[in-house]
């Protein structure tokens, strides 16, 4: 570092730096030997300007005990949230962010039995992703999101109740749903 400070003393007169109303940095080098050079720049963003957004940390607050970094990541995206330094984000921003913040959490998503995202929930019954979306739309089951656009959160024992099995057992056998306001009189039958 001393022998750079050095070399830059026996080649550099003077630096004159000024700062102008919009934050923009005018550099004017006067080197040994009369020469002049001149830049600009854009004055580089404090550590504090640069801080992520208090609604990015809290949605990383509510999500980061049941989901892993991709997916609150894949969340932060969908809410148009972008890091302190304005990039979107990915798995390994997002586990910068808690380890800035201390906020406990995972890499992976942690699977709870008890709950099923959405397309578990089709799994479990056997049926389409937009079957479950029926289902909760008709008020037959409910869904739970932490924050708009996090993955649903669906209990299997809703899923396991009588009257959400009558729905599907009634759907296998003659191809209709039976839920009102979710198909027309005529509605053709799936088989």
């Amino acid at each position: 570092m001393a022998l750079k400070k050095r070399i830059l003393r026996t080649v550099v007169e003077e630096l004159i730096v000024h700062k102008d109303e919009a934050g923009l940095l005018r550099f004017v080098i006067h080197w040994k030997g009369g020469a002049h050079s001149q830049f600009e720049m854009a004055r580089p963003r404090s550590g504090r300007e640069q801080k992520t957004a208090l609604e990015a940390i809290e949605i990383i607050r509510q999500l980061a005990p049941r989901y892993g970094d991709d997916a609150i990541a894949v969340v932060l995206n969908k809410h148009g949230c972008r890091t302190g330094k304005g990039k979107r984000w990915n798995a390994q921003r997002v586990a910068t962010a808690r380890s800035t913040y201390s906020i406990p959490g995972h890499s992976r998503s942690v699977c709870d039995p008890a709950i099923l995202t959405l397309g578990r929930a089709a799994k479990h019954c056997g049926v389409s992703q937009g079957t479950i979306m029926r289902l909760v739309s008709s008020g037959v089951l409910t869904k739970h999101q932490i924050v708009p656009w996090a993955p649903w959160e669906i209990r299997r024992a809703a899923l396991d109740s009588p009257e959400v099995q009558r729905v599907l057992t009634r759907l296998r056998e003659t191809g209709k749903s039976g839920l009102q306001g979710v198909h027309s009189k005529n509605q053709q039958t799936l088989f």
